[in-house]
């Protein structure tokens, strides 16, 4: 083979190589954009979670502070139950 031969062929292959890469750009690959939905679609739904979680804690402070000893006497009457159901 001669070294234009060569060229041309490294060129033909450079040339096929772009197109399969414009190729693969344009072609939309539907499982893919399913499990980004997905990834998507959980991270908001976690993001929710976070949030309400972190309402829900705020609103257990704020009723143990304006009620005290109803708080206690709860927690201690809870945690008897949970005991005797657990020591059988």
């Amino acid at each position: 083979m001669s070294d234009a031969d060569l060229r041309a062929e490294i060129e033909a292959l450079r040339r096929e190589i772009a197109s399969m890469r414009a190729e693969r750009k344009t072609k939309v690959d539907p499982e893919e954009d399913v499990a980004e939905s997905a990834a998507d679609s959980l991270m908001d739904q976690m993001r929710t979670l976070a949030q309400e979680i972190s309402a829900f804690a705020e609103d257990t402070e704020k009723g143990v502070a304006n009620h005290p000893l109803t708080s206690v006497l709860g927690a201690l009457v809870l945690g008897i139950v949970i005991g005797r159901l657990f020591h059988r």
